[in-house]
């Protein structure tokens, strides 16, 4: 019961951090707000991944994926604020 409390903390988080992201990104702070939505993306992911039981792997690879693409990206992006 408690690991799913933490679980579900971490997905909480990964919300926040997801929205924060995004209102970071919309005010100019490209980069910064890249990097947060890409580390709110996999935490989410990973929680959900681990909170429904799923047993395809694909279903958290891909996010994680995704989420570690633009990490990356965002890191390489010139001049960005």
């Amino acid at each position: 019961m408690k690991r799913v409390l933490n679980l579900q903390k971490l997905r909480d988080a990964g919300l926040a951090l997801i929205v924060l992201g995004i209102v970071i990104a919309l005010f100019g702070k490209v980069r910064s707000g890249s990097l947060v939505l890409a580390i709110g993306m996999g935490a989410y992911s990973y929680a959900r991944y681990l909170i429904l039981g799923m047993k395809r792997r694909i279903e958290l690879f891909l996010p994680l994926l995704i989420a570690g693409t633009l990490f990356i990206v965002s890191l390489t992006l010139p001049h960005a604020g």
